[in-house]
C-alpha cells in the first residue's frame, strides 16, 4: 500500500505538527544551539572525591551552559594531567604537581582550587610501632611520586632528610601495607583510612598541616590554549562545576545515591561514600569560604616548598598558573581618547575656575550670617533674662499693692501697670523662648498627663476671658481617644493658649471651641510600639484671615496687618513660636481653614508614643 502524502488532510496533520514543536520551542525555551562537547579527565576512579562533577550533569548545570560534559576515571597508568596536554581531555583534576608542570613549559592553568587542604596523609602499620614520624626514618615507605613533594616537607620539617627515607613506587593495592609488604603508605583521608578501620586493621596517621605544609587538594585545570580559543566556555564550565560542587555539599545523602546508582564502578558501600563526603566537607570548608577559592599565597607557599627540594627554582613565577575569571580589560586602545577627553577636562576647568571661586565667597558668606545669627541669638537670650528677673519683680510688687486700701483713681492705675508690666513680661517670655528654638536648645520633657483633667484647666483658664466678652467657650474630647497622652505638657499648653487667647481676642461675638481627637497611627517596621495622632481644632466665629495674608502668618514679628498690631497689642512671635514647638513635639501646626468676617480654624497635630492607664502613667 502506498501512502499519499500529498492529500489535504496529510498535509494538514504535518502543518499540526510542525505548528506544535515550534510552540513547542517557543514556550518551553528549547534552545536550537548544539551542545559543546567537552571532556574533564578525572585523577581518579569514580567515588565522592568527584562529587561535584556528578552533580552538575544531575542537576543539569552543564547542559544549562551549553556544555555536554564526559567524565573521564583515572587510573594509575594515566596522568590527567598529560591526558589534557595531550589533548585527550579538555580539562582535568590534578593537585599540587601542576606547579612542576608549569615549570617545564607545560602551559597547564588553575581554574580553581576544590579542597582547601590536601587530603594527602600518612598512614603508618601499628605493628611498626611507628607511633611518630621519626619512627619511620628507617620503614619502608610507599609513595605516589608526584605527591611526595608534600610529604617529604611534613619530614623535614620534623628533622628527618628525606633523601635517607626507603621510598618504593605506590602500587595502589591496600593489601601490600595490610600484609607488611612496607610499613607506610601515601593515603587520602578521604578513602583509605574508612576501609582499613573496616577491616580492623590498626594504624596510625600523620597529616603534613600539623607540621605547617597545607597544599591544596584536587584542583580544576585546563591549559592556555583552551583560555585563548574558547574564553567563555571556559568561564562556564568552571561556573557550572563550582555550582555542582556547592549542590553535593548541601545534598551530600542525595549524591551518594547517585553514585551509587550510576558511577559505583569500586562497588563501594553506601557507608563508606558517606564516610568519604563528611571528610571531603571537612576539607573544603563550604560554610566558611567560597568553593572553588583560591589564595596565590598560598600557591606561593607551595613554590617554596617544592624549591626546598630543588624541585623548583627558587622564587619560581607563578605568572599565568592561576586564572583569572574576570581578568582587567586593555585599555591601550582608549589612550588617544583618554587625551582627548584631559585636554577638555583642563578646559573645562579653566572656565570652572571662576565659579567655584565665587561658590567659596558665597560659603563664606552663608558662615559668616550663620554666625551672626547665633550671635544675635545669644544676645536676646542674655537681655531677655536679665529683663525678666526685674519685671517680675515689679508685678509681684502691684499685686501686693492692690490689696492695701487705695482710691477708685490710684486703683485704676495700679491695674494698668500691672497690665502693662504681664504684656512686657510675655513679650521676654517669647523672644527667650525663640531664640532658644533657633538655637536648637529647646530640650522636651516627656510626661504621661490624664486628657480630660488638662483639658478641664485649659477650660477654666479661658472660661472667664470668654465670658467677659459674651462668648460661647466649648472644650469637647472624643469618646475613642485614650486617657492619657505621652508629650511635652508645659509645650503642648503653651500651643493650646496661644491659639486660644488669639481666638478669644480677634473674636467679638459667637463661640470659640477646642475639640480635641485621636487616632491611631498605622504600625511600621520602623515603629517601636502603637502610636497615636492627635488633632486640637480650635475655632472661631472672628475676624478671620484674607487668603493674601497668609503667607506670613508664622513667620517671626509677623502681623496680619498693621491695624491689628495697633488694636490688640502683641508681637506676632506668639503663632511663630507655636509652628516651631508643634514641630518639636513630632507634629504640625497650620490654618485648616479662614474666612474675612467669618472665623478661622486652626489645627495642631501632633504624634505621640504609647500611652498608659493613667494609674499606671509615670514622668518620664
Amino acid at each position: 500500500m502506498v501512502l499519499n502524502t500529498s492529500h489535504p488532510m496529510i498535509r494538514l496533520r504535518k502543518f499540526i505538527v510542525v505548528g506544535l514543536v515550534l510552540l513547542a520551542n517557543t514556550v518551553f525555551g528549547v534552545d536550537a544551539q548544539p551542545l559543546d562537547h567537552v571532556t574533564l579527565q578525572l585523577k581518579w576512579k569514580h567515588q565522592f572525591q568527584f562529587a561535584g562533577y556528578y552533580a552538575a550533569v544531575a542537576q543539569g548545570y552543564y547542559k544549562q551552559a551549553g556544555l555536554d560534559v564526559k567524565l573521564v576515571e583515572g587510573s594509575p597508568d594515566h596522568d590527567p594531567t598529560e591526558e589534557v596536554l595531550a589533548g585527550h581531555a579538555d580539562f582535568g583534576v590534578g593537585n599540587s604537581d601542576l606547579l612542576l608542570f608549569r615549570y617545564k613549559g607545560k602551559p597547564v592553568v588553575v581554574l580553581a582550587s576544590i579542597f582547601q587542604h590536601s587530603p594527602l596523609i600518612l598512614v603508618a602499620r601499628a605493628a611498626s610501632g611507628a607511633k611518630d614520624l621519626q619512627a619511620l626514618h628507617d620503614k619502608k615507605l610507599m609513595m605516589i611520586p608526584s605527591e611526595s613533594a608534600e610529604i617529604f616537607a611534613y619530614f623535614k620539617h620534623e628533622g628527618i632528610d628525606p633523601s635517607k627515607l626507603d621510598v618504593r613506587p605506590h602500587t595502589f593495592n591496600i593489601e601490600d601495607f595490610i600484609t607488611g609488604k612496607v610499613d607506610a603508605m601515601s593515603a587520602y583521608s578521604t578513602d583509605e583510612p574508612f576501609k582499613l578501620k573496616e577491616r580492623g586493621f590498626d594504624f596510625y596517621t600523620f597529616v603534613p598541616r600539623a607540621g605547617g605544609i597545607d597544599f591544596y587538594g584536587d584542583c580544576l585545570f585546563t591549559t592556555e590554549q583552551e583560555i585563548r580559543d574558547h574564553p567563555d566556555r571556559v568561564r562556564a564550565f568552571r561556573e557550572a562545576s563550582l555550582k555542582g560542587w556547592q549542590y553535593a555539599m548541601d545534598h551530600q545523602a542525595e549524591v551518594v545515591d547517585l553514585i551509587l546508582a550510576k558511577y559505583n564502578t569500586q562497588n563501594n558501600t553506601r557507608e563508606q561514600y558517606l564516610f568519604e563526603a563528611q571528610q571531603t566537607a571537612e576539607l573544603m570548608h563550604p560554610d566558611l569560604i567560597e568553593v572553588g577559592y583560591t589564595n596565590p599565597g598560598r600557591w606561593r607557599h607551595m613554590a617554596d616548598t617544592y624549591a626546598e627540594f630543588g624541585m623548583l627554582p627558587q622564587e619560581f613565577d607563578l605568572a599565568g598558573l592561576l586564572y583569572d575569571p574576570y581578568p582587567k580589560p586593555n585599555y591601550a586602545r582608549f589612550y588617544w581618547p583618554l587625551v582627548i577627553v584631559s585636554l577638555i577636562a583642563v578646559a573645562a576647568l579653566v572656565w570652572l575656575l571662576p565659579l567655584y571661586r565665587l561658590n567659596v565667597q558665597l560659603r563664606r558668606a552663608k558662615e559668616s550670617a550663620e554666625a551672626a545669627n547665633a550671635a544675635k541669638s545669644r544676645y536676646l537670650a542674655v537681655i531677655t533674662h536679665e529683663v525678666r528677673t526685674p519685671l517680675s519683680g515689679i508685678i509681684s510688687l502691684m499685686g501686693l499693692l492692690k490689696e492695701e486700701p487705695l482710691a477708685a483713681d490710684q486703683q485704676e492705675m495700679l491695674n494698668l501697670v500691672q497690665t502693662t508690666g504681664e504684656e512686657m513680661l510675655r513679650l521676654v517670655n517669647d523672644v527667650l523662648e525663640f531664640s532658644k528654638i533657633e538655637e536648637g536648645r529647646l530640650q522636651l520633657e516627656l510626661t504621661t498627663v490624664d486628657v480630660a483633667p488638662f483639658l478641664d484647666g485649659l477650660r477654666q483658664l479661658f472660661e472667664s476671658l470668654a465670658r467677659e466678652k459674651s462668648l460661647d467657650f466649648q472644650v469637647s474630647l472624643s469618646p475613642e481617644a485614650p486617657r492619657v497622652i505621652l508629650t511635652d505638657v508645659l509645650r503642648l499648653k503653651g500651643i493650646l493658649r496661644n491659639l486660644l487667647s488669639n481666638a478669644i481676642k480677634f473674636t467679638e461675638k459667637g463661640t470659640v471651641t477646642l475639640e480635641v481627637t485621636a487616632r491611631p497611627e498605622p504600625v511600621t517596621s520602623a515603629s517601636s510600639g502603637p502610636r497615636w495622632r492627635w488633632s486640637f481644632i480650635v475655632r472661631d466665629t472672628g475676624m478671620g484671615i484674607a487668603p493674601e495674608q497668609y503667607a506670613g502668618l508664622f513667620q517671626p514679628y509677623g502681623q496680619v496687618d498693621a491695624g491689628i498690631a495697633r488694636r490688640f497689642g502683641g508681637t506676632g512671635l506668639g503663632l511663630a513660636i507655636s509652628h516651631q514647638l508643634a514641630k518639636l513635639l513630632d507634629g504640625e501646626l497650620k490654618l485648616k481653614e479662614s474666612t474675612a468676617g467669618k472665623g478661622s480654624t486652626f489645627v495642631l497635630e501632633i504624634v505621640t508614643g504609647e500611652t498608659l492607664p493613667p494609674e499606671k502613667a509615670t514622668k518620664r
